[in-house]
């Protein structure tokens, strides 16, 4: 049975484990990728962790801003080791084995259709919700990469007109709101202008982050429950667009933030109902991915090197 590395590169934690063919993890540990100076440094600290650990055939690798078609991180606005990233090219040299990068949230999917409850739907997205906001797309059974291998930027499309700028230099775009520092930057602002009541002003704004403010809605915090319903609103308008323009019959929610679960589920669907056509507001289904625990993006990845490998092969 051959086994393979598979890496999850966000701008928090980079995950990654050594996987078999039937997708259970051997082994599975996380770097803070704010820790890591350059790609190079990256794969030197994974190689001497998981040398000894099993063996494996390949690597899978899900990041960021992944041309999927010159296998490089380009211009990451969350990432800080430059412009252009051969992602690739690093790992192979270092592994001395084949390797295949693609974009983070194109990994989420790949890994619901492999691992997931997506294995029988042919038209469905992943929304991944961290440090960025990413997003995978299949489209009739096939993963949705672009003509340039950039496709599923949806944390930066655009939801208000000179609104916030953003890392990437534009204004307004959907990350600079529903990401985690766009929450904690909400929930700062509404503070400002609360009477000084909320639980969030016993949290040291240090500390302040999404978790904190679900949890603080889930036992009715007003200020808390007024951020959530702005991000669940402007979650929905997103995943209402998606919906509208390409039929979708799942939206699955994955990600850091998406682990606030029931409460995230329920108040972005009440505004879903809002914006999504007629003819379609019965027919799309909202889910948290049953892979978040699991780390769908390591399993998408791993999925990822599989078919490579197997095409090589035949």
């Amino acid at each position: 049975m051959s086994n393979y590395l598979g890496i999850d590169i966000g701008g928090t934690n980079t995950c990654y484990g050594i996987v078999n063919a039937e997708g259970e993890f051997l082994y599975e540990n996380s770097i803070k990728t704010e820790s890591v100076e350059s790609i190079e440094d990256l794969a030197d600290q994974i190689y001497n962790d998981v040398k000894k650990k099993a063996d494996f055939v390949g690597i899978g690798i899900g990041a960021p801003s992944v041309n999927e078609k010159t296998q490089s991180i380009e211009f990451a606005p969350n990432l800080n080791w430059g412009d252009v990233v051969p992602l690739t090219k690093i790992f192979s040299e270092k592994f001395g084995m084949e390797v295949n990068a693609v974009n983070d949230a194109n990994a989420a999917a790949i890994g619901e259709k492999s691992y997931g409850e997506a294995t029988e739907m042919e038209n469905f997205a992943v929304i991944t919700l961290g440090t960025g906001i990413g997003l995978g797309i299949f489209i009739n059974g096939k993963i949705v990469v672009g003509s340039n291998g950039l496709a599923g930027e949806l944390g930066h499309t655009v939801v208000r007109r000179d609104g916030r700028e953003c890392n990437c230099g534009n204004f307004g775009c959907l990350e600079t709101y529903i990401a985690k520092d766009g929450i904690v930057r909400t929930a700062k602002e509404k503070l400002e202008f609360s009477s000084g009541g909320s639980m969030l002003n016993n949290i040291s704004p240090s500390d302040l982050s999404p978790t904190e403010v679900f949890k603080s809605a889930r036992k009715e915090d007003p200020v808390s429950l007024e951020v959530v319903d702005t991000v669940t609103r402007d979650l929905a308008f997103a995943i209402s667009n998606l919906i509208n323009i390409l039929d979708l019959e799942c939206v699955f929610l994955s990600g850091g933030i998406s682990k606030n679960g029931n409460l995230l589920k329920r108040k972005t669907e009440k505004h879903l109902k809002a914006h999504v056509l007629p003819n379609l507001r019965d027919k799309s289904l909202l889910k948290i991915s049953s892979l978040n625990e699991k780390n769908s993006g390591i399993l998408g990845a791993v999925a990822s090197i599989q078919s490579k490998m197997a095409v090589l092969i035949n």
